[in-house]
């Protein structure tokens, strides 16, 4: 009786005051239940995600392909995210047995009498036919010496740049000591390039992907840059513009008189010679790579992976597709959210990293502007003349 009496003695202000405060506490808690259900179903969500993830992971990993198991496990091997999925279900024997295949080095002898520099023949003033293919059936439509691509797969999407004069194409590095590599684009920039691709190894430091210092045996215009040697393969560009392919050391490099290079790998085809499948498992995955025909040109290769339209490609993928272009030697590079190509003032590829923007890299092979190599090569040999 005594609330009943309180309440009607309370004014009409004060009464519509209690009316508003339990409507506000009555949304708050509705909007509290409402928040709750959908955190409870994205929760579970979630749960069961990585349940079935699991299970697929374990049939992938324990079931009876041996070759989709290599596949999945190499895949999350090549991938800095994912390294530590097959040691769920995979025994460190298996782990180990899987790993030491990708250490497999080419023991072939790298033949450089088998690229011939092409000569190019002057066309008569007089004809009328316009470009003609090459001796691959491409043409260099608008005859700037760059040749774009589209390629194909199953299950993957690329492009490739054929380069005709390899003396165009050098390699391209950060500045030194600042903590942080260029983005391809900004390679280009700093060094006048109308385009390249992203090229070997780095330094990631706690997974940054800062991309500053490479890793691994690089050599620039001439400049040993790092020397580090280690288990992946070498190439680079000689002074005659003959790609190496193969395994070197410091002192192999500079017998070679190779001018620009990078380490990653594996080797792909040396000598005409493409590398066993057996010799180079691998996963599934964005890729780059870099090859030169017979006649001198520079095949540069990229592949989109971890995407809807583009799974991504096996290093067995990359060979099929720099033979078919006829590669003599071709060696893969860094692939995965550092597979980068870049052309008169765009990205050719899609990348695959998380924000969909090209990463950072410490080193590049590039492509000097129409006419800049013949400028080059006369300052390189002024410079080294008495």
């Amino acid at each position: 009786m005594d609330q009943e009496k309180d309440v009607k003695e309370l004014s009409p202000e004060e009464l519509r005051e209690q009316r508003e405060l339990r409507r506000r506490r009555a949304k708050k808690k509705a909007r509290s239940r409402t928040i709750n259900r959908i955190f409870g179903f994205v929760l579970a969500t979630v749960i069961m995600a990585g349940l079935g993830g699991l299970a697929l992971e374990y049939v992938l990993l324990k079931g009876p392909s041996e070759t989709l198991r290599n596949t999945f496990a190499m895949t999350m091997f090549e991938t800095r995210r994912f390294t530590w999925i097959p040691n769920i279900f995979l025994t460190e024997e298996e782990v180990a047995e899987l790993k030491a295949t990708r250490n497999q080095h080419v023991e072939e002898e790298f033949d450089a009498s088998l690229i011939s520099l092409a000569v190019e023949e002057e066309q008569p003033a007089d004809t009328n036919d316009g470009p003609q293919p090459d001796a691959y059936g491409l043409v260099d439509e608008d005859g700037d010496g760059i040749i774009i691509e589209t390629v194909r797969g199953s299950g993957f999407v690329g492009r490739m740049i054929v380069v005709k004069d390899p003396h165009r194409v050098f390699v391209g590095a950060a500045n030194r000591n600042s903590g942080y590599g260029l983005t391809l684009e900004q390679m280009c920039e700093k060094y006048g390039a109308v385009g390249g691709i992203n090229g070997g190894a780095f330094v990631d430091k706690n997974g940054s992907g800062f991309g500053d210092k490479p890793d691994g045996l690089t050599i620039l215009e001439g400049e040993v840059r790092n020397e580090g040697y280690g288990a992946d393969a070498f190439v680079g560009l000689d002074k005659n513009g003959v790609l190496h392919v193969g395994y070197y050391t410091l002192a192999d490099v500079l017998a070679s008189e190779i001018t620009d290079g990078v380490s990653f790998g594996p080797v792909l085809i040396i000598n005409g010679n493409v590398t066993d499948s057996g010799k180079i498992p691998s996963g599934v995955n964005p890729r780059t790579a870099i090859g030169q025909r017979a006649d001198g040109a520079i095949l540069m290769l990229v592949i989109d992976g971890r995407q809807v339209h583009s799974i991504g490609a096996t290093y067995t993928d990359l060979a099929r597709i720099m033979a078919d272009h006829g590669a003599i030697n071709a060696c893969n590079l860094d692939g995965g959210s550092s597979s980068s190509m870049y052309c008169y003032g765009e990205y050719l590829n899609s990348s695959s990293s998380a924000n969909g923007v090209a990463r950072a890299l410490p080193d590049a092979f590039l492509i000097r502007p129409l006419g800049a190599a013949q400028e080059h090569a006369s300052e390189a040999d002024t410079a080294a003349q008495p």
